[in-house]
């Protein structure tokens, strides 16, 4: 991984971390008048899928060009039902792990 592309990922992630702000209240949002009832999705299934698509977006995106093409590969997102979402441990060597990138 060059060094354009490591700078492109930690855009991503500073990016992310500042969209997460608005993406977890409307997340929550759309969970409680759309997809509870509609999907029956529950609520980290929602938060995992609509932050799997703002990663997506922003690799895709605005940060394409900084991100290598080998780098920014992703497996197709599944529906949100069928989304398994992480757990993480505030304890141990345990990491959230949103993407495979390779």
């Amino acid at each position: 991984m060059n060094a354009l592309s490591r700078t492109g990922w930690v855009l991503v992630v500073l990016v992310r971390g500042l969209l997460l702000w608005v993406l977890i209240p409307f997340a929550f949002l759309s969970w409680l008048l759309v997809h509870s009832w509609a999907q029956k999705a529950l609520r980290r299934q929602v938060l995992c899928w609509y932050d799997a698509h703002l990663t997506l977006g922003l690799a895709r995106g605005p940060f394409r060009l900084m991100i290598a093409p080998e780098h920014r590969r992703f497996e197709r997102i599944p529906r949100m039902v069928t989304v398994e979402p992480r757990k993480a441990s505030l304890f141990g060597a345990d990491a959230i792990e949103v993407f495979e990138l390779v």
